[in-house]
């Protein structure tokens, strides 16, 4: 038996091994990852480029960003098989991406932020804390939104 579930034969047979759980998808996800916060990396140094009249090295971080996001894109492909990978949901079509987005942000902000607010507090960072707690406030505004736009959908659906 495969790594991920598959039976020799059912390879043989030509049935396509499941993504599900393979290291493949944990490969895909890390590679979306690293991706992506290169994207913003290199979004935040074009922005510094530009900030200080290198205007042909932000040039360059943009174009970088650009087509490191098509890198993005290719791997989410990919993982729509199995969902999106911060709140394991579904991909793919609009409907299915706003409930996806609607999990992803209550999720961070309800989960992550509010921890890490607290934490900032514990360890003397209030400037960091209320930074994390007014993200959070504002994935909340982002859950209403995307749930305006799923009920969109639903209406003209019917």
């Amino acid at each position: 038996m495969s790594s991920n579930g598959d039976t020799p034969q059912q390879l043989q047979r030509g049935q396509a091994p499941s993504l599900a759980g393979s290291q493949t998808q944990e490969n895909l996800e890390n590679a979306f990852a690293q991706d992506a916060q290169a994207i913003q990396l290199f979004g935040y140094f074009a922005k510094i480029a530009r900030i200080e009249g290198y205007s042909d090295a932000a040039r360059t971080w943009e174009e970088l960003a650009e087509s490191q996001q098509q890198y993005t894109h290719g791997h989410l492909d990919f993982l729509k098989r199995v969902g999106e990978p911060l709140a394991r949901q579904r991909m793919g079509e609009t409907t299915q991406n706003l409930v996806a987005g609607i999990a992803i942000e209550q999720l961070d902000a309800a989960d992550r932020l509010e921890e890490m607010a607290r934490t900032a507090h514990a360890e003397g960072f209030p400037d960091i804390a209320s930074w994390f707690e007014s993200l959070s406030d504002a994935k909340r505004a982002r859950v209403t939104r995307l749930q305006a736009d799923l009920d969109g959908t639903k209406d003209t659906i019917l």
